[in-house]
C-alpha cells in the first residue's frame, strides 16, 4: 500500500516527502507504514489505541492480555500465536520493499481515539488504512485529522467497504459460503460477527467521502480491489465476488448499488481546507 499511496499523493500535490511530517492514524500493533514512511520522510509517527506494540516484546503483550482480564493460559496462548505470526514480517518486508527497515526505533503514540496528542497544524499528511470503517463518530475524527494538519496538507484515508463481499471481515470460507451474507441477515455470518466483536460502522461509501470532504478538498476518490489497483487507473482493477453476485442474489440487494456492492474498498485524497 505504502508505494502506490505515496506516488499518487506525489502525484496529486508535489509534496517534497523529504521535509514532510507524516502522521499515521491507526498504524497498528505491527506499524508497517511508520516504519516505511520513515524512510522516506523527515518524520513519521504512529498513533493508535493500543499501548503495546511489537517492538515493546513478549513480557509487555502478555500483561496487556492479563491486564484485559485473560487468564494466565488464555494470556499466554494469545501471546503466543501474535508474537509467532510476526517473527519474520520484517524480514519479509525488507525483502519485499529492499529498504534496511528499522522497526525498533518508531514514533509511536497512545490515545484515547477521540483527540489526537499533537498541536495544530503539525503535520504535512496524515494517512490511514483499514481504519476509517471502525469509526463511531468519523465527523469528530475528520475534524481531528483537520485539526493536525496543515494548511493545504494532503490526508489520505483508505478503508474496507462494508457493501463489499468481504465487508463483514469474516474469514474468506465463511464470505464465500454465503455472499453478502452480512447484508442478508444469514445466521453464521452473524455468528461470526459476534464472535470477533470487530465494530463496524455500516457506512455508505458516499458518506464517508461527504464526511471527509467537510474537512478537506476532494482531489481524487477511487474504487479499489484486493490489491489497491485503482478502476479507470490502473489496468489489472478488478471488481470483488462479480462472479458471485447472480440475478436472484441481485434482486435481493437491490436497495444497495452495483458498484458498491463490488467494490472491495475506496479511498480519498484530500488538502486541508
Amino acid at each position: 500500500m505504502f508505494r502506490k499511496c505515496s506516488k499518487e499523493i506525489y502525484e496529486l500535490s508535489h509534496v517534497d516527502f523529504s521535509r514532510a511530517k507524516v502522521l499515521i492514524l491507526g498504524c497498528g500493533y505491527n506499524y508497517p507504514d511508520v516504519v516505511l514512511w520513515s524512510n522516506a520522510s523527515e518524520l513519521a509517527v504512529g498513533v493508535d489505541l493500543r499501548r503495546v506494540f511489537l517492538r515493546n516484546g513478549f513480557r509487555a503483550l502478555n500483561k496487556e492480555y492479563r491486564e484485559k482480564g485473560n487468564g494466565f493460559a488464555k494470556s499466554l496462548f494469545r501471546t503466543i500465536v501474535a508474537r509467532w505470526s510476526y517473527r519474520s514480517y520484517y524480514d519479509y518486508m525488507r525483502k519485499l520493499s529492499g529498504l534496511d527497515l528499522d522497526e525498533r526505533h518508531q514514533d509511536l503514540v497512545a490515545y484515547d481515539g477521540i483527540r489526537l496528542p499533537f498541536s495544530d497544524e503539525t503535520f504535512d499528511i496524515v494517512c490511514s488504512n483499514a481504519v476509517l470503517e471502525h469509526v463511531s463518530n468519523l465527523e469528530a475524527v475528520s475534524e481531528e485529522v483537520r485539526r493536525v494538519t496543515r494548511p493545504s496538507g494532503i490526508s489520505f484515508h483508505l478503508w474496507h467497504n462494508y457493501y463489499a463481499l468481504s465487508g463483514a471481515h469474516v474469514p474468506e470460507e465463511v464470505f464465500i459460503a454465503s455472499p453478502w451474507g452480512h447484508l442478508l441477515g444469514d445466521p453464521e455470518v452473524d455468528r461470526w460477527l459476534r464472535f470477533t466483536g470487530t465494530y463496524l460502522n455500516k457506512k455508505l461509501p458516499n458518506d464517508i467521502s461527504a464526511v471527509l470532504s467537510r474537512d478537506f478538498n476532494e482531489l481524487r476518490l477511487n474504487q479499489l480491489d484486493k490489491n489497491h489497483n485503482r478502476k479507470r487507473l490502473d489496468s489489472d482493477f478488478q471488481y470483488e465476488g462479480a462472479n458471485l453476485l447472480t440475478e436472484g442474489l441481485e434482486r435481493r440487494l437491490s436497495q444497495y448499488p452495483r458498484e458498491t456492492l463490488l467494490t472491495r474498498a475506496y479511498s480519498f485524497i484530500g488538502a486541508r481546507k
